[in-house]
């Protein structure tokens, strides 16, 4: 298992397979496990910093405010379909058509 620094990946951009940058990371959601953290999800796009403040209720006001609870533009990446074995440039494992497709079915289950 490879250990990757986490500052090394915020901020970056993502790329798709294609090499189109789809958004920059914006957060990394981690499990605890014993001592350990094991990331779950990578948080992509422009909406995405702004789905952290969701956690308040002034952020959940904001964002229905402006209609971005559920704006196009977050990507929720599970954490076995982002490559990140170059840091400097992380890359989709899937299209964008499948990434697309898990984030309408994660949707669903909320």
């Amino acid at each position: 298992m490879a250990t990757i620094n986490l500052d090394q990946l915020a901020g970056r951009r993502i790329f798709s397979k294609e090499g189109r940058c789809i958004g920059h990371l914006e957060e990394i959601v981690a499990d605890a496990d014993g001592n350990e953290l094991i990331v779950a999800e990578y948080h992509v796009g422009i909406f995405a910093a702004f789905e952290r403040l969701s956690a308040s209720s002034i952020g959940t006001a904001l964002l229905d405010l402006g209609r971005l609870r559920h704006r196009k533009g977050i990507y929720r990446i599970p954490w076995d379909k982002l490559d990140i074995s170059d840091p400097t440039r992380p890359t989709l494992r899937c299209s964008t058509q499948e990434l697309a497709a898990l984030q309408s079915s994660a949707s669903v289950k909320r």
